[in-house]
């Protein structure tokens, strides 16, 4: 699955049993369900074959949200025993009792229920869709990760009770049916309807199931090694299927390649559903989307939003043998398939595009995870999940982004050859099983010891991933020809509890000597402090080289000026990225002052990368926040003497033959210039080259245009306002779902009140989709001149918002408060959350709360110091005539 960020989780009530027996165990499902498009209930009925291991006289089965009205048990003899269904509500189990005992052996078990498509985003759920004329479709559609399969139809929903799913659907004549096989056939029934049977799957997990219905049109199909792939859609969006076609086939031939693991199947779907709560689900053969994680136009697509299709379309691929053809034996291990999809999507794709440089764009999400895993309240990669909830809070960013970067990490530290080989030998020898953790080491071990290599992979991995937290990895010279290297681990706030915590740090270090040589050394540093040996002649030592260690490096005052006196030359992007990010998180843990900070970042003026430039100008925006009146004005100052020279260069036409990073980061100067920079020239020519793009839409590289209409949002009046509410909602038929996304999103960057307060109201109107909602409404309470009126709104309409929203969607909002930045505040934002507990998100609230301590020390820090540094700007007076 394709998340979009951070989690939270709840305990397991006192005593209770959330995971079925292993007595009774399934290997087949023939499933016939009937969805109803207008009434909104579904019937269904399915035969299970099971073997019973023991002799019992009741079958346990998740069940949730259904009315089961019968249940039968029959043996190979034809002896049929009736069942007496009780549901707990709480535990998710319907007990199916029996008059008579079930002796061990093969059985069958038949059910029939009912169900509701709910609004919630999750099971067998409603959607819709308004077409050109602006008439409303409904379709029905899944998604049952981690435990809602037991929405749609009585199952063991547990990852390790694998079977394999033949489907039947009863719909109406008009109407599209899909599902994880193949069409087998379609025969037509009474009262207008039709029953379609699709192929067999895989022997699979219940979460990976997937019923689709409603008006659907496909692309051509494509046809990699005889697997037919396709890209769905509704009708009206079909000229937005290429560039997701396009990866699909590459992903699908790419992964067979590498992990020596053809796809099982003959077809893969890929389809775009209106309402979504997340950003994508890799149901076996049946992959379902966000509609902005699947189509696009090239044309006018960023370079952002086209890699972001891309990544998705790679991870959710990359799922087909992580998670789908091995899956892991209980949630605790999601962070495997997870992890591992992320990986594999950058691995895949940097090989296939090598221009996108993606593994320098990575460092933005290995950042987001460090800031994260830098909070007391963070988690260890791997968790334990007891409650069905406790799996959710696990789709965060150290689950996927720390995850993918400690993989990162071992895959360089021994050699992608070697991990290739591991990786495949792993995908074979589970095929169609479950694992845990620990398969995977041993797997990548036994392809070291294969290849005459002695790495102790286990031993460095299980560090990593069974331990919350990184170390701050500090380096100072020790006498001639020797540096000092120890570790301790980095926290934003003091925490007394982890103080001993040592990590298995593998460390690459390059040593340059004065005749221009460098020399690469690899180690383990598994020590408080050890010695390391780097000779005579040094010119410097850089830790961390290439920049692959999830770790953050101090180095001591002399060293770094030998480093830093040639910054571009002797560091690449990502070192220079991670050399801005660390010092930056220096000054969020006050071991760093914004001051000093900013001096360092003068270094960086003619930096060439988005990537780079992106650390730099987020702290910038942090720092704008802290200072108001004449020192902001000063601020601003700052800004444009830092940012300007670089935009001056680029201008705002891109060039023929220009590198994709270029036209990244001309969207980004600009977009600063024209909004805390308050450059009067950059604003005034965004409107003009606004009017110029609304005429035609190639007037303007498409990576500027987002900041365009950032500017305008910024500096925008009511009626500017009215312009951008009227174009969100005729993208939304006429548009593309990135343009939908990019008006609606600057609904929430204006700065007048009276028209924030109509973005606030919003959020609860049919003008904002529930799947987005929650996103806008957390942009929103960023928006400083927003963030007091929306907190309000926030506690008066909880109820409200908690109803409306995907609970996922309730999580990822929370991070919203960390803006909330004063005294009063905190103790407001502490005292609500106190008393509304979130489902599914202590810990992101943990997270939120602890973030939110950061900021207000960094406001009460650094307020005065910055203000104190930032000399107000006397604007030269005119001279007498």
């Amino acid at each position: 699955m394709c998340h979009h960020s951070h989690g939270g989780g709840s305990a397991a009530k006192a005593g209770k049993n959330y995971r079925l027996p292993k007595t009774v165990v399934p290997s087949r499902y023939e499933l016939e369900l009937t969805p109803n498009l207008t009434t909104f209930k579904f019937s269904g009925r399915e035969t299970v074959f099971i073997d019973v291991l023991e002799p019992t006289d009741r079958i346990l089965i998740n069940a949730k949200e259904l009315e089961v009205q019968s249940a039968t048990v029959t043996d190979s003899n034809g002896t049929t025993l009736i069942g007496s269904i009780a549901l707990d509500a709480e535990t998710e189990i319907a007990t199916i009792t029996f008059a008579g005992t079930l002796g061990k052996g093969a059985w069958t078990l038949k059910t029939e229920f009912e169900g509701t498509h709910n609004d919630k985003l999750k099971g067998f759920y409603r959607s819709f869709w308004k077409d050109a004329q602006g008439a409303s479709h409904t379709i029905v559609t899944t998604q049952f990760e981690s435990t809602d399969a037991r929405r749609a139809f009585p199952c063991w929903d547990e990852p390790d009770f694998k079977a394999v799913f033949s489907v039947k659907l009863v719909v109406d004549e008009n109407l599209t049916a899909i599902s994880n096989g193949k069409v087998l056939g379609s025969t037509s029934v009474a009262g207008g309807k039709k029953v379609v049977s699709f192929k067999d799957t895989i022997k699979m997990s219940s979460y990976l199931v997937a019923f689709i219905v409603g008006e659907f049109v496909s692309s051509q199909p494509r046809y990699v090694d005889g697997v037919e792939i396709r890209v769905w859609c509704v009708p009206g969006k079909e000229h937005l299927t290429d560039t997701a076609l396009e990866h699909a086939c590459a992903a699908t031939a790419f992964y067979a390649r590498n992990n020596e693991s053809p796809f099982p199947g003959d077809k893969i779907d890929e389809i775009a559903i209106p309402d979504f709560a997340s950003g994508a689900m890799e149901n076996w053969g049946c992959i379902t989307y966000r509609e902005t994680a699947l189509l696009c136009d090239p044309a006018t697509a960023t370079h952002t939003e086209l890699v972001r299709v891309a990544q998705v379309v790679w991870h959710e691929h990359a799922h087909m043998d992580f998670g789908d053809k091995v899956t892991m034996k209980w949630w605790n291990g999601l962070w495997l398939n997870e992890a591992f999809a992320t990986f594999m999507q950058v691995w895949g794709m940097s090989l296939m595009k090598p221009e996108w440089k993606l593994w320098e764009e990575f460092a933005l999400s290995r950042a987001a995870a460090m800031r994260v895993d830098s909070l007391i309240s963070t988690h260890p990669i791997e968790s334990p999940v007891v409650h069905p909830d406790d799996a959710q809070q696990l789709f965060d960013v150290i689950s996927y982004q720390k995850g993918c970067s400690v993989l990162y990490q071992i895959q360089q530290f021994i050699g992608p050859e070697l991990f290739r080989r591991g990786v495949a030998m792993y995908v074979r020898k589970h095929a169609f099983a479950n694992t845990e953790t620990h398969d995977l080491w041993d797997c990548l071990e036994q392809a070291c010891v294969e290849a005459g290599s002695n790495i102790p992979v286990r031993a460095i991995m299980d560090a990593w991933v069974f331990t919350a937290g990184h170390p701050v990895v500090s380096v100072k010279e020790a006498g001639a020809r020797f540096v000092e290297v120890s570790q301790r681990p980095f926290k934003f706030l003091p925490d007394s509890k982890g103080e001993n915590t040592l990590t298995m740090v593998p460390i690459t270090m390059h040593v340059k000597r004065t005749d221009g040589t460098v020399e690469e050394q690899k180690f383990v540093l598994s020590q408080q402090a050890q010695t390391i040996y780097v000779g005579d002649h040094v010119e410097w030592v850089k830790l961390n080289a290439g920049g692959t260690g999830f770790y953050r490096v101090l180095y001591s005052a002399d060293l770094l000026s030998k480093l830093t006196a040639d910054v571009q030359g002797n560091l690449s992007v990502v070192e220079r990225f991670n050399l801005v990010n660390d010092t930056w998180s220096g000054v969020r843990a006050q071991l760093t002052s914004a001051t000093d900070y900013l001096n360092m970042v003068k270094m960086f003026n003619n930096e060439k990368d988005p990537n780079v430039w992106a650390i730099l100008l987020g702290s910038l925006r942090t720092l704008h926040s802290l200072v108001s009146g004449e020192h902001r004005v000063a601020m601003q100052k700052l800004v444009r003497d830092l940012v300007k020279p670089t935009f001056n260069q680029l201008g705002w036409a891109a060039a023929a033959g220009e590198s994709v990073q270029t036209r990244q980061l001309r969207g980004s100067v600009a977009g600063v210039l024209g909004t805390i920079g308050e450059d009067k020239d950059v604003q005034s020519k965004a409107r003009e080259l606004y009017a110029a793009w609304k005429l035609d839409k190639t007037s303007l590289d498409s990576n500027v245009v987002p900041s365009v209409i950032s500017i305008l949002a910024y500096t925008g009046d009511q009626a500017q306002y009215d312009e951008f509410f009227a174009m969100m909602k005729e993208s939304t038929t006429s548009g593309t779902p990135q343009e939908v996304q990019r008006f609606l999103y600057a609904l929430a960057g204006f700065r007048d009140g009276k028209l924030l307060d109509r973005t606030i109201q919003s959020v609860l109107s049919e003008h904002v989709r529930t799947q987005d909602a929650p996103y806008l409404f957390q942009t929103i309470l960023m928006n400083e001149d927003a963030c007091e009126a929306a907190w309000k709104f926030m506690q008066e309409r909880w109820d409200d918002m908690i109803a409306a929203y995907p609970e996922n969607g309730v999580v990822r909002m929370i991070a919203g408060v960390t803006a909330l930045d004063t005294t009063a505040l905190k103790a407001e934002v502490e005292a609500f959350f106190a008393t509304h507990p979130v489902k599914q998100g202590d810990m992101a609230v943990a997270q939120a709360l602890e973030q939110l301590s950061i900021n207000v020390r960094l406001r009460e820090g650094e307020s005065a110091r910055l203000a104190a540094h930032l000399v107000p700007v006397k604007e030269p007076a005119q001279a007498k005539k």
